[in-house]
């Protein structure tokens, strides 16, 4: 596993174990689709089930980050907060409730990053999850560490006791030398109890068929193409597994979870797909929609800020044949900042709260442990004529790469900025241990390169094209002005460097140093209009790589003690617009 970072475990608070939740508030869906805070329970049903309609709720989030609670004045218990909605909509028994979430587990919230991923993959376990899908982040720290071999989540420890970590890791089109790998299944099928009004209960069986978009361009190449992994986004894979699942009886109903886009993925699929409902991922928004052939489709959000729901309905006949019907009752729950707090612990799972209680305890010193104060906003908003690639953000992640690396320019992805430090009206902000953690929570390595002036203008040139853009988003050091794919100029320190296709002086061949993320230095992405490949690429076999050592997030530490120390804790953000349209 990923070496631990965080100094010390406390003894955990058995209280907290011990509390239990009062007067839970109405569910968000009961079997009867009313909304009312009466759940018909089951009780002992006839041989032959009433004719009619059952029904089963499906709950799915994605996107996780790591994001299990949030803090601000107070700690928010987002995941505590949903696995209470589960709960709502299961009571005591988990057959009654589909629970899946649709990869990108545990990178991103450092109370995740300095804990390698476990109260998360603990919360998911111990809330009953029955599957999840592969993220590309789940190969950040690889996936090695965060799959066993039995294509279920890590093993792990809680309260003094072993747990194997059961949910299933479902992906039926990743590969790995051109052989399906053996760390995720194909499909799982779980059974379940459908409800009707009555109380009454029929068994189904319920598949849920995994892929993954072809997302490997968005993982560094050392951790999947240089591992040997691909991924074949061929639709026909989850089609024919459905139909084979469905038409043999194995299954009433074939769920498909896919780290992907569901609004994109599920056209996809085709008219004739025999998939009853798709759920995605990755882009880290929410959706509930249909197909305009009325295939349903549901994605959570990110980050535990929402979380997707929906009814699978079944039919009973009066032989007492069941068989599926419909997706109804398709819903976007929000996680509620005003409700999600300790003193609302109706709204919360204790069991979880105690798992992010435990979380939060192993990681206090980290959060604790002060570096120096900011006294501006370090935020996303775009910074004046930089066309949106400049913002207090990306300069200062930019700028602390750069000076880990004892460099002139360093650039950053946008997808790479995960989070923000706004002053909320106050005149400064501390910044701890744990928010470096938030800011770099891939352990990438820093990639430094010696270059000359003229190979710089062929980055720039890359940056400013399409696929460019979308590593090399955001830079510090030079200041470069363009327009649209052009560039028109390049100046250090007001001194111009190139202009008009011409370079002043001998500054072509002057030499600059330039830092980069091992993810910008080792990614594949041809822009399509141009055919400029990442120029990175080429430079890495030769000398002008000069060190790939270092690692963000520890880098980054180091250099901020270092700059606090000697202005008195002052940390600087540079609000210049590097870019200029």
């Amino acid at each position: 596993m990923r070496r631990q970072r965080i100094i010390s475990f406390l003894a955990f608070l058995a209280l907290l174990a011990a509390c239990q939740k009062q007067d839970p508030p109405p569910p968000l869906l009961s079997p009867s689709g009313s909304g009312s805070s009466s759940i018909p329970q089951p009780g002992p049903s006839p041989e032959t089930p009433s004719p009619g309609d059952f029904y089963l709720p499906v709950l799915q989030t994605t996107d996780i980050h790591g994001h299990i609670t949030y803090a601000d004045n107070n700690v928010h218990y987002r995941l505590a907060y949903i696995a209470d909605k589960a709960d709502d909509l299961r009571g005591a028994d988990r057959s009654r409730l589909v629970l899946v979430d649709g990869g990108d587990l545990y990178q991103g919230a450092s109370i995740s990053n300095m804990l390698d991923g476990w109260p998360i993959y603990v919360s998911i376990d111990r809330m009953g999850y029955d599957a999840v899908a592969l993220g590309n982040h789940e190969f950040d720290w690889g996936v090695e560490n965060l799959v066993e071999e039995d294509a279920t989540l890590p093993a792990y420890e809680w309260q003094g006791k072993q747990y194997p970590g059961d949910v299933p890791v479902v992906c039926a089109n990743l590969y790995q030398d051109g052989k399906r790998v053996s760390f995720t299944k194909d499909y799982v099928i779980v059974e379940k109890s459908a409800i009707n009004a009555r109380g009454e209960v029929v068994p189904v069986k319920i598949g849920i068929v995994g892929f993954a978009v072809n997302y490997g361009g968005s993982i560094m190449t050392s951790k999947f193409k240089g591992q040997g992994y691909t991924i074949r986004a061929d639709y026909s894979i989850v089609n024919r597994m459905a139909q084979e699942l469905e038409s043999s009886g194995a299954c009433d109903a074939t769920l498909m979870l896919v780290h992907g886009d569901a609004a994109d993925v599920a056209p996809q699929l085709g008219k004739d797909s025999p998939i009853d409902l798709v759920l995605g991922g990755h882009s880290h928004v929410s959706r509930v929609g249909t197909t305009n052939w009325g295939l349903a489709y549901l994605q959570g959000g990110r980050y535990c800020e929402h979380y997707a729901t929906g009814r699978l309905v079944f039919q009973v006949d009066a032989s007492g044949k069941t068989t599926f019907k419909a997706i109804d009752k398709m819903v976007m729950g929000e996680v509620y900042a005003y409700r999600d707090l300790a003193k609302f612990s109706s709204e919360l799972s204790a069991e979880i709260v105690a798992v992010s209680d435990e979380a939060l305890s192993r990681t206090e010193q980290a959060r604790q442990d002060v570096l120096g104060y900011i006294g501006v906003g370090a935020t996303t908003y775009s910074l004046d004529g930089s066309g949106g690639r400049s913002s207090a953000m990306a300069n200062w992640m930019c700028d602390l790469l750069r000076r880990a690396g004892n460099a002139d320019i360093a650039f950053v992805n946008s997808g790479g900025i995960r989070t923000t430090f706004p002053l909320n009206g106050q005149s400064r902000r501390n910044i701890s241990v744990a928010n470096v953690y938030d800011m770099f929570p891939f352990d990438n390595n820093i990639y430094v390169y010696h270059l000359t002036y003229e190979e710089l203008l062929t980055v720039f040139k890359y940056a400013l094209t399409a696929g460019g853009q979308a590593l090399f988003s955001c830079e510090v050091g030079v200041d470069c002005y363009y327009e649209g794919s052009r560039v028109k100029k390049l100046s250090k320190d007001g001194v111009i460097l190139y202009e008009n296709g011409s370079w002043k002086e001998d500054w072509a061949s002057r030499t600059v140093t330039l830092v980069a993320s091992e993810y910008l230095a080792t990614t594949e992405r041809t822009d399509y209009s141009t055919g400029i490949p990442n120029p990175l690429l080429g430079w890495n076999s030769t000398d002008r790589l000069i060190s790939s050592s270092q690692v963000d997030n520890d880098a980054v530490v180091r250099v901020l003690r270092a700059e606090s120390a000697e202005s008195g804790g002052l940390l600087y953000i540079d609000l210049h617009p590097y870019f200029h349209q």
